[in-house]
């Protein structure tokens, strides 16, 4: 897996993902990306796959993590709540649009709110089906916040 970018908001930020597969042959990559694209009950916007899937997180400078073996955040959501103005007490993790895959290479943008505050964040992957054990990366996060108060709502 590997960070390709991020596209930084006021308010978060859409991390653009990759998976590299050494597979070769368009069936046998076919069998990976499917595995990647399993959805369980929210769509597209779903990032939990099996046990021995894909997984990963990210653990911001406060200590607070998130990762996509977490509860989907909605389901907090308190009945008598607007949810226009309701705001989950922890990070949250979602899928942006359909994953993409192709030429040895899976793709996926991914939103994490809130944006991830200073200094740094650690970005953190294990795949146990492929063998892939638990690796992170720590990345600073200055650029998203200078990215981030540039950023003016379009409408």
């Amino acid at each position: 897996m590997s960070l390709q970018g991020a596209e930084a908001y006021r308010s978060g930020v859409v991390l653009d993902l990759a998976v590299h597969v050494r597979e070769r042959g368009r069936e046998a990559q076919r069998r990976v990306f499917a595995a990647l694209d399993l959805h369980h009950g929210r769509g597209q916007l779903d990032l939990c796959l099996g046990a021995g899937g894909l997984r990963w997180g990210v653990e911001m400078a406060d200590g607070s993590r998130v990762t996509t073996l977490d509860e989907d955040s909605w389901n907090e959501l308190p009945e008598d709540a607007d949810p226009s103005e309701w705001n989950p007490s922890h990070p949250v993790l979602g899928g942006v649009g359909r994953p993409d895959g192709g030429y040895g290479c899976w793709r996926r943008g991914i939103w994490l709110w809130p944006l991830p505050p200073l200094p740094s964040m650690r970005v953190v992957c294990a795949w146990p089906d492929r063998g892939i054990a638990e690796t992170s990366v720590e990345v600073s996060t200055a650029a998203l916040h200078e990215a981030a108060a540039r950023a003016r709502p379009v409408w």
